[in-house]
């Protein structure tokens, strides 16, 4: 008996374990390439369960963004909320170039010329929502930064932005060339307050629900803890069917676009996130001086968009008006995997470095620079009075 016979032969169940770990991971990338070659390949399924409507409301997507909203709702902590309201000038920064400064930047975007038009829409779009629910917060976390910080950012601005996105996403898109198409501004207003109510009932409510289960069930935070990773799973499966929808729904539109228009808007979507680092760099480094685990925090925060939300609101949008839902959600996708992927590799290099050591030598390098300044005054204010005493002597 050779020594390979008596090796055990590996399983599939020792296969499923080894790479477990990588798929769940992996997940959302992972589901969106499976679900957008799906649509492209065979849209059926997806036009089909995406066209059912009640009302304004389309029934499926809807489905799936109350599941999403509870679940985040199900999972927020009051005592982490308490925490971050300590943190006030790193909140406010992150407040409101989340939900102000990022999204003026829309009102840009929506005047490049990307073909098709819905593209410059989705880029629009994508930068006028809040920070990310999830992601934004296990890479901060990873990346030894203020995790409950983070979580506050997610909390207050996806909160907040419910009644500030509608009018300031408005406003954007009736700004683009044909945009206005005559309308007055009553219409937008209208328009605003439509979505608006919209995101009330599939957002706030659900969150609202999921919260209040968890304060007034008493099981309900040890069932949180304990399916953690069930449950992130069930969000992001929730994501990936919207998306599945959208571009099953878009299909047509999206294959009769060329290639470069496709790479076009990956750039774009890439060059918006690193403009977004950039800024926020600048802010809190070299001007706010935020101590480190606030700034790695506020940085990555500041800089990132929500998929989840993006989708929701292009579920609502006037087909008619602005486009197909499939088309539009293209750059907003793009936009979220590119800071997946660029925002992993930032907080990969951030974990092998103390937030605690880096504040202790900076804190060392301001005493230094304190000391030698004032070591400068002593010294010019010697050479002064030396200069003054020559002077007197002179005229004696």
């Amino acid at each position: 008996m050779s020594a390979d016979d008596a090796q055990p032969q590996q399983t599939c169940g020792d296969h499923w374990k080894r790479w477990k770990p990588w798929i769940i991971k992996n997940y959302l990338v992972l589901g969106f390439i499976f679900v957008i070659t799906l649509a492209l390949s065979w849209p059926l399924p997806g036009r089909e369960l995406g066209t059912p409507m009640s009302g304004d409301f389309p029934i499926a997507q809807t489905c799936c963004i109350v599941v999403i909203f509870f679940i985040s709702g199900l999972t927020l902590k009051t005592a982490d909320i308490k925490k971050a309201l300590g943190q006030r000038a790193a909140l406010a920064y992150g407040i409101i170039t989340i939900l102000f400064v990022t999204p003026m930047l829309g009102f840009a975007l929506v005047q490049i010329p990307f073909e098709p038009v819905e593209f410059r829409y989705g880029l629009a779009l994508f930068a006028c929502v809040p920070t990310t629910l999830t992601s934004g917060v296990t890479l901060v976390t990873s990346a030894l930064g203020n995790g409950v910080m983070a979580l506050m950012l997610t909390v207050t601005t996806n909160v907040l932005g419910v009644f500030t996105v509608p009018f300031i996403l408005n406003a954007v898109l009736l700004s683009a060339p044909g945009g206005d198409s005559g309308g007055a501004d009553t219409d937008m207003a209208a328009a605003a307050a439509k979505l608006l109510l919209k995101l009330v009932i599939s957002i706030i409510i659900p969150m609202a629900v999921g919260k209040g289960t968890r304060e007034f069930v008493e099981q309900a935070p040890k069932l949180t803890t304990r399916y953690k990773t069930e449950l992130g799973l069930t969000n992001n499966s929730c994501l990936i069917a919207i998306v599945w929808m959208s571009i099953s729904k878009s299909r047509g539109k999206l294959v009769r676009e060329s290639a470069l228009n496709i790479f076009v808007i990956v750039v774009a979507g890439v060059t918006l996130h690193m403009f977004f680092l950039a800024m926020n760099w600048v802010m809190t480094t070299p001007v706010l001086r935020l101590p480190e685990a606030e700034r790695r925090a506020v940085l990555l925060m500041t800089s990132q968009k929500t998929l989840p939300v993006a989708v929701t609101i292009i579920a609502y949008l006037d087909e008619t008006r602005w486009g197909g839902h499939g088309l539009i959600a293209i750059p907003c996708i793009v936009g979220h995997v590119s800071q997946l992927f660029i925002d992993a590799y930032i907080a990969s290099i951030w974990a092998g470095k103390d937030p605690k050591e880096i504040d202790a030598a900076n804190a060392a390098k301001r005493a230094g620079g304190v000391v030698e300044e004032a070591e400068s005054r002593a010294e010019n204010g010697v050479s002064s009075e030396a200069r003054v005493g020559v002077a007197g002597d002179t005229k004696a």
